[in-house]
Parts: structure tokens; C-alpha cells; sequence
């Protein structure tokens, strides 16, 4: 099968997936917790074993159509939140939650609205890479909701040293195989936010401190959240 169209940024097959992701990220994990309960696990499983059988997908198809090539291994940072959430839905692992939670939330819906994507709708790599990243974004918003994880203010150091020695490492393998993983080498072909923070290497120093305002913005809801709680606890105990 020929397929004649390329991506369009913003077009209506990319704006009506964004809309799926969003409305399926908040409306099932809500609709579990208050109607469902019993099938918060077993839906979890369902969420992992869809993550783990897009990604197979994609590595049959890239090496049916292409051979194997070193460019196909899942050392984007995306595809690790694939394996980290769908290890962190089965097991409910605090620290592999808190990983996933600024990759996915941070990460995977950059990728979602800034598509490193030739293909258009309904090409298989266009349905797998929605996939793929929309089932992150869900899978932690599942965890966040239906199990009541959540981040801790000493996760964000813990997670951007982590952050920071993957992408260390994965330089080292960009130079060893000549790759670019998680862009450390060169921006992606489409436009994305990258293309703020200037030429390489100068666009790292933007990529570390936006992904560090990231970490702070998406741990900011738990923060308000735990003020409030603080301060009507010490009202409520001035009233007594």
C-alpha cells in the first residue's frame, strides 16, 4: 500500500489524536476510580501489555522494511517511557512512577505536539507513534488517578541526575555508532522546541534547562495541593 501524504503539523488528523489522548488520559483513569474500582489492575495490565505490543509492532515493521539497523534500537527517551511505564503499571514502583511522570508528562507530550513524524494518518508508523506516546501520557495519568502515586519534592533532583546520566550515556553511544538518540547530536528534521535554543551544542544547555522548568511546572499542582491541605488543616485547628 502507497501512501501519497506527508505529516501536517497542527492538521486535523493531528489535532483530532491529541483530543483522543487527552480525553481518554482523563476521562477513563476518573471513570475507573469512581465506577470501577476492581478493574483499576486489570485494566493497568491491559495499558502495559498495549504499550509493549505497540513498541513490538514498531521494531517488526522498521526491520521488515528496512533490515536491522542501529537506528532501531528504543533508546529515544520515548521509547524507554514505554518500557518504564508499562513496568511501573504492572508493578506500582514509587521511583520507576516518578521517572515516567516527568518523561511521559514532559517528554512523550512534547513528542505529541511537536511530531518528529514523516508519515501521515493512516500510515502504520503514524498510528504506532500515537500509540505509543498517547498510551504513556495515559498510563501515568492511570497511576496518578486510579492508584494515587504521586511525586515527591526530592523527586525532581533524583530524576533530572537520572535524566542527565542516561543522556551522558547515550552520547557515548550516538559517538561509538554514529546515531542521534534523543537528539544530542542534531535537531529532529521537523520543527520542534529545540529550534529555540539555537545551534548544536548550545541548544543542550536549552534542552537541560527546559527540561528542569518542566520537572518543577509538572510538580506544581502537587505542591499547591499540599499548601492548601497545610493551610486548612491550621485553620481548622485554630477553630478547634
Amino acid at each position: 500500500m502507497h501512501y501519497q501524504q506527508t505529516f501536517d503539523l497542527f492538521g486535523v488528523p493531528h489535532l483530532a489524536s491529541l483530543s483522543l489522548i487527552a480525553l481518554l488520559a482523563v476521562l477513563l483513569p476518573i471513570s475507573i476510580r469512581r465506577l470501577a474500582p476492581a478493574a483499576g489492575h486489570p485494566l493497568a495490565y491491559l495499558i502495559a501489555f498495549a504499550l509493549l505490543a505497540q513498541e513490538t509492532s514498531k521494531l517488526w515493521i522498521g526491520v521488515s522494511n528496512e533490515g536491522f539497523s542501529v537506528s532501531l534500537l528504543p533508546l529515544q527517551l520515548c521509547d524507554l517511557a514505554v518500557f518504564l511505564t508499562a513496568w511501573m503499571l504492572i508493578s506500582e514502583r514509587r521511583r520507576v512512577y516518578e521517572v515516567v511522570y516527568y518523561w511521559g508528562l514532559g517528554g512523550s507530550t512534547q513528542a505529541l505536539l511537536t511530531p518528529d513524524l514523516e508519515q501521515a494518518f493512516p500510515h502504520p508508523a503514524f498510528l504506532l507513534f500515537f500509540i505509543g506516546h498517547g498510551l504513556v501520557v495515559v498510563g501515568v495519568l492511570y497511576a496518578t488517578i486510579v492508584f494515587r502515586l504521586r511525586p515527591q519534592i526530592d523527586s525532581i533532583p533524583r530524576v533530572a541526575l537520572i535524566t542527565l546520566g542516561l543522556a551522558t550515556a547515550v552520547f557515548v553511544v550516538n559517538l561509538w555508532l554514529d546515531t542521534n538518540f534523543m537528539y544530542l547530536m542534531a535537531k529532529p528534521d521537523r520543527p520542534s522546541l529545540l529550534d529555540w535554543f539555537g545551534p548544536w551544542p548550545w541548544y543542550l544547555v536549552g534542552l537541560i534547562a527546559a527540561a528542569l522548568v518542566s520537572f518543577f511546572v509538572l510538580y506544581a499542582p502537587f505542591f499547591w495541593s499540599d499548601r492548601w491541605k497545610s493551610v486548612r488543616s491550621s485553620r481548622s485547628g485554630r477553630e478547634k
